[in-house]
């Protein structure tokens, strides 16, 4: 229930309110309209609601008046600060149907509301426009100590209180929410294991914590949401088919179980497109990215919060030691993105890839669907069951969804001595005819050849790909008629061979593993072996065909320890040398869980 209505001042609000609404996760205020008030000065945080979205002139506006602008909130709300001194603004404001403070019940989360009366470690979510010193002597006051975590955003803070404790800081204005802590936020070390997110992006700065969405993408007339993508910049760091491929992943990971349909856009330009960009530093909004180790990326808000064509934009930061099956990999922070891209807030459940401290290598979790879910319904409609009340009741038609596209390699040979291949595969769902393009990380593409098998299935071959020396990323993307795309990408090293001199025969053999494809699930491998050469063994090196380079210990008898793994497949070559740079190969397919 609404308990208090509150303007600034004396201001007088005469817009009309259609059905305006603020959601909160512990409820939805639906303010009063043609409300004037004449009461005390409010505290200096408050919500401003126009009837609405706020546009440059709005705030502007409330910019020139003295206010900050705080926070950005999904319905056409934005959260401002008055600092000390300040003398509250006086008459009318066009557009805006009410202005009034978070009440202490809105700043704690539901599941901490819900705890039983014990002690609980919690995420205090100040006001971003507090500062830290502020927030330190806010608690002391209290006599409620905060804690650091080395990943800890700026406006966060931890705390181990009972309820009470935190009845006393939800009366703070300055507290913004308070919701529970992951438990590994309580080392204080930054090696944690999670990455931080500031939130989602509106048209007046972030969301915060105990902002609900409730609405996102319209859908269109088929009751899908049909979303259109593309690369502008991609990070040097990482293959660009290899980074493409992780991102499209991360897209069919939720649309696997929502009512979402992802094709390539247009243009960047494109309405409804989700444009992915690494960028740097200032990079043209008013986010700057704050370089390796920060922030990782962020993501604008669906229309109409945000206006086309930076709606679901998606920018990443190029100084980020990016990887893929390694931390900071690049499918982990895509796949919470577009969470944000879809319309959904932060969670307060640790553990659902929508936390707001997320971690590598999740997977969608209960919450995380039924949150997507509520917004665009489950991927298969079915019609539901009607009866006639003259007639017996038949047997309902369904119009099954198209099956989710999916492309496949057959076996291939992982390494080569030959400067050329041709891969093959598979397509299995979809909606058909189907197209297949190839490009590698090298500047080769083509178009490969398709094959219908059956109504909803196809085959695919290549034709000649070139190779350069090490590693080659062929990354395969098929297309169907209904709009769906799909990729995968193969790793093939080509190792050209070397003509030994006539006085020296080299030859290099791995005794473990002893097996030529091996599981190993920790982050590296060692192994071990023999070398031999008729003029001796001046070193033995080895080579993963993600570029990881090293030495081994020893010659006639070697070990190789260290050797980076990534999760999925690795090839690894060992190679031994004589001193007159003439080399044989010998490898290990590893594969990590």
């Amino acid at each position: 229930m609404f308990r208090r209505a509150a303007l600034f001042g004396t201001i007088v609000f005469s817009a009309a309110l259609s059905a305006q609404e603020v959601h909160f996760k512990t409820r939805t205020l639906r303010p009063l309209q043609n409300v004037a008030s004449q009461l005390a000065p409010l505290p200096a945080h408050r919500i401003v609601q126009f009837d609405h979205s706020p546009e440059l002139e709005d705030l502007e506006s409330l910019l020139k008046d003295g206010f900050t602008i705080v926070a950005s909130l999904a319905d056409n709300a934005v959260v401002t600060s008055l600092p000390p001194g300040t003398p509250e603004p006086t008459g009318p404001r066009s557009g805006v149907v009410w202005s009034g403070p978070l009440e202490p019940d809105d700043k704690i989360s539901p599941l901490l509301a819900a705890a039983p009366a014990e002690v609980v470690s919690a995420v205090v979510e100040f006001h971003s426009d507090v500062a830290r010193d502020r927030q330190d002597s806010l608690s002391r006051a209290l006599g409620i100590p905060l804690r650091r975590s080395g990943i800890l955003l700026e406006n966060h803070a931890l705390v181990v209180a009972l309820p009470r404790d935190l009845q006393s800081l939800a009366q703070l204005d300055e507290v913004a929410y308070i919701f529970p802590a992951d438990e590994a936020l309580m080392d204080s070390s930054s090696n944690t294991g999670l990455m931080p997110c500031a939130g989602m992006v509106g048209a007046a700065g972030t969301l915060p914590q105990y902002a609900n969405i409730v609405h996102g993408w319209s859908l269109e007339s088929d009751n899908s949401l049909h979303l259109g993508y593309s690369f502008g910049s991609i990070t040097p760091k990482v293959a660009l088919a290899t980074v493409q491929s992780e991102v499209l992943r991360a897209f069919a990971e939720w649309a696997k179980y929502s009512n979402i349909i992802f094709q390539p856009a247009v243009g960047t330009s494109s309405p409804r497109t989700i444009a992915v960009r690494f960028v740097s530093g200032s990079h043209g909004d008013p986010y700057p990215f704050d370089g390796p180790g920060g922030i990782l990326a962020h993501t604008y808000y669906p229309v109409p919060i945000n206006a086309e064509p930076i709606a679901g934009d998606m920018h990443l930061d190029a100084d980020e030691n990016w990887h893929v099956g390694l931390d900071v990999d690049i499918y982990s922070v895509v796949l919470h993105e577009v969470g944000h891209a879809l319309g959904l807030a932060h969670s307060d459940k640790a553990g659902d890839v929508m936390y707001p401290y997320y971690r590598s290598f999740m997977n969608l979790s209960p919450n995380d669907i039924g949150a997507v879910q509520s917004l665009y319904g489950p991927p298969t409609a079915v019609a539901p069951i009607t009866t006639s009340p003259t007639t017996p009741a038949s047997v309902p038609s369904t119009s099954p969804a198209t099956p989710v596209l999916r492309i496949a390699f057959d076996t291939q040979t992982a390494i080569t001595s030959i400067a050329q291949t041709s891969v093959t595969g598979s397509i299995q769902g979809g909606k058909a005819s189907y197209s297949v393009q190839w490009q590698t990380d090298h500047g080769f593409s083509g178009t490969a050849v398709v094959k219908l098998t059956g109504s909803a299935s196809a085959s695919w071959a290549t034709g000649v790909i070139p190779l350069v020396s090490g590693a080659n990323n062929i990354s395969v993307t098929t297309f169907d008629s209904g709009g769906q795309a799909a990729t995968q990408t193969a790793v093939i090293v080509f190792s050209a061979p070397t003509s030994p001199s006539v006085s020296s025969t080299v030859s290099v053999l791995i005794t473990s593993p002893s097996v030529s494809v091996v599981t190993v699930n920790a982050s590296s491998a060692t192994m071990s072996g023999k070398a031999s050469a008729s003029n001796g063994i001046a070193k033995v090196t080895w080579q993963t065909a993600a570029g990881a380079t090293g030495t081994a210990s020893g010659t006639g008898t070697w070990v190789a320890s260290g050797i980076p793994l990534l999760h999925g497949t690795n090839a690894v070559i060992i190679r031994a040398w004589d001193p007159k740079g003439n080399s044989a190969w010998s490898s290990v397919m590893v594969v990590r869980p």
